[in-house]
């Protein structure tokens, strides 16, 4: 097996840390977190360190890859291009629970999550660091970009477009070819029924532009 050693120590981690256990490919070597003290316990791993200190820990702890395990894109961003501005070469891992389901002829990057249940058909292509959370569905010739995020119980239709660092929260559902831009998000629940541009606020039924958003805008409460 392969030691693995996850990036972030909030809330996601432990679920990231579920899915690695049932691939059962991978050894967790502990995690490396920028808020909680070295050698404190977190989902019954220990922080060994902080990112700045990635080389000398890939040596001390004969660390292989590495899993980002934070829930908010831009941060997930952030610390994906630290850690090549610390290790260029370094190299991540997929983390795809065993009930995943994925049809023919999809393209999948690194530094993936996929949770329980998940759906992706055929044709689609999933880019790097994004994640899919538990029961979203991204129908055929679908795609993701980039440090997006399709959560928990979200379906697309055929050919839908999601873009880099956008967000689909909870249970919504996007009719088919329609593109949601970059660095958007999607309120809950909501119904999309047409293209959205990049950098605004979406929800409702059918899904209207309420605002706009920064870039780097955060929405969710905690990492």
């Amino acid at each position: 097996m392969e030691n693995v050693v996850l990036f972030g120590g909030g809330l996601h981690a432990n679920c990231c840390i579920d899915i690695l256990l049932q691939q059962d490919k991978y050894n967790i070597i502990g995690i490396i977190d920028s808020i909680n003290p070295v050698g404190a316990m977190l989902y019954g791993y220990e922080v060994i360190g902080r990112q700045e200190d990635l080389k000398e820990l890939i040596e001390e702890y004969e660390i292989d890859r590495g899993l980002i395990s934070i829930g908010d894109n831009f941060s997930r961003q952030y610390v994906r291009d630290f850690i090549l501005s610390v290790v260029p070469d370094f190299r991540f891992v997929n983390a795809i629970h065993p009930s995943v389901v994925i049809g023919r002829n999809v393209a999948l990057g690194t530094g993936i999550v996929m949770m329980a249940g998940v759906i992706v058909n055929t044709e689609s292509v999933i880019e790097d660091f994004c994640q899919l959370s538990t029961g979203a569905q991204l129908e055929h010739n679908g795609f993701m970009g980039e440090f997006s995020h399709l959560s928990a119980g979200s379906i697309t239709g055929g050919k839908v477009s999601i873009g880099r660092l956008s967000t689909i929260t909870l249970g919504v559902t996007i009719l088919d070819r329609v593109t949601i831009g970059s660095n958007t998000v999607v309120g809950s629940g909501s119904l999309v029924v047409k293209d959205l541009p990049d950098n605004v606020l979406a929800y409702g039924t059918p899904a209207k532009i309420i605002r706009e958003r920064a870039h780097g805008e955060k929405f969710l409460k905690s990492l």
